[in-house]
């Protein structure tokens, strides 16, 4: 049998906006303490510099990891490509599968996307998270019916209906 594509893609900006606003909040604090001390020391633009920069590194950091992992759904495994400076590709093989829930935090929510949590019941790793994926809804129901579908699924307590 051969595979088909059920979803190819990388998960949504809409997950760093978290990290965003933290980067905002950090650079109004930055700012707010400089206006404070101004009468007391001398103004250091090197320093606020230094401090901006570490803040846009710290902000920038989740997009470049989300924008650098793409999710491959098949519909004999799920595959995750991540990585910045180095690569890492890891798979699931659907059969090993418990479990499938779709998690919409209330921020992701209002841009439609959401999470699905994969419960594996494996030892090591017994919970798989894809974040902000678009249409989660309907790749969850597109992914349980590629698991029932499963010919390697022997376990028919495992199999959805």
């Amino acid at each position: 049998m051969t595979r088909q594509v059920i979803y190819s893609g990388t998960p949504s900006q809409v997950i760093n906006i978290p990290a965003f606003l933290k980067g905002g909040v950090v650079m109004a604090l930055v700012g707010a303490i400089d206006l404070v001390t101004r009468g007391d020391f001398q103004f250091q633009w090197s320093l606020v510099l230094v401090q901006a920069a570490a803040v846009m590194i710290g902000v920038a950091l989740p997009f470049l990891k989300t924008a650098s992992t793409e999710i491959v759904i098949d519909t004999g495994r799920i595959t995750w490509t991540q990585g910045i400076f180095s690569r890492r590709t890891s798979s699931l093989e659907l059969t090993r599968i418990r479990n499938v829930t779709v998690v919409y935090p209330r921020w992701q929510r209002a841009f439609g996307t959401g999470s699905i949590v994969l419960d594996t019941g494996d030892g090591r790793r017994p919970m798989r998270r894809l974040p902000g994926i678009r249409h989660a809804e309907e790749l969850c129901r597109k992914l349980e019916a590629a698991i029932a579908a499963s010919p390697e699924l022997k376990d028919e307590h495992l199999r959805y209906a």
